[in-house]
């Protein structure tokens, strides 16, 4: 008689550990790790200023939801948060890369080329105890001083198995901006170089 009600104990407190455990409704945006070696600028490389992207996603208040309805939150800049993951990307191709927060400042510097974009989705997503997936989805482009050489779409989506935990969240949404960013950058690095 006690075996049932003790696995009924030990099956209620499991199930209010996964909800506890559950990632916080606050989800931190996590930087991308630095390169293990610094990567200085090529001899006579090209200049680059990326300009903060743009925030075009239908909500700015959230970047996603659980199961329950309620909202995932972030306190930090999705957008300053994708431009400084592409700078820093770009940094590793060997170009000599600045910041800027708008066009005209980026302009003011006078850079062989600009790089900015858009922001059009960054969302999580708890689908079940076990699951959470997430999207996001920017527009990138690129200009010589003369014209616009290049302007192009870039999503991923990606989805993790696993107690979902506030780690397991951010990890996830770092892992899938990675992967947005990477290619982004190197796509970047070798026209630019290509027409250096």
């Amino acid at each position: 008689m006690k075996s049932p009600f003790i696995l009924f104990l030990t099956l209620c407190f499991f199930l209010t550990f996964l909800t506890a455990c559950g990632p916080s409704n606050e989800i931190r945006l996590l930087a991308v790790a630095p390169p293990k070696v610094s990567t200085l600028p090529r001899p006579n490389a090209p200049s680059v200023a990326i300009v903060e992207f743009k925030d075009e996603r239908q909500t700015f208040a959230t970047i996603g939801e659980r199961r329950d309805g309620s909202a995932f939150t972030t306190t930090a800049s999705p957008t300053l948060w994708i431009s400084h993951a592409l700078a820093d990307q770009l940094t590793t191709h060997g170009l000599q890369v600045s910041y800027a927060t708008t066009m005209d400042q980026a302009r003011r510097g006078n850079p062989d080329y600009i790089v900015w974009g858009k922001l059009n989705r960054l969302w999580l997503k708890e689908t079940s105890a076990t699951n959470l997936e997430t999207k996001i989805e920017a527009q990138v482009n690129l200009a010589n001083r003369e014209r616009r050489i290049m302007q192009e779409p870039r999503q991923v989506a990606e989805s993790r198995s696993a107690i979902p935990t506030s780690s397991t969240a951010q990890d996830l949404l770092r892992d899938a901006m990675v992967d947005l960013v990477e290619p982004m950058a190197s796509k970047l690095a070798q026209i630019i170089w290509d027409k250096h």
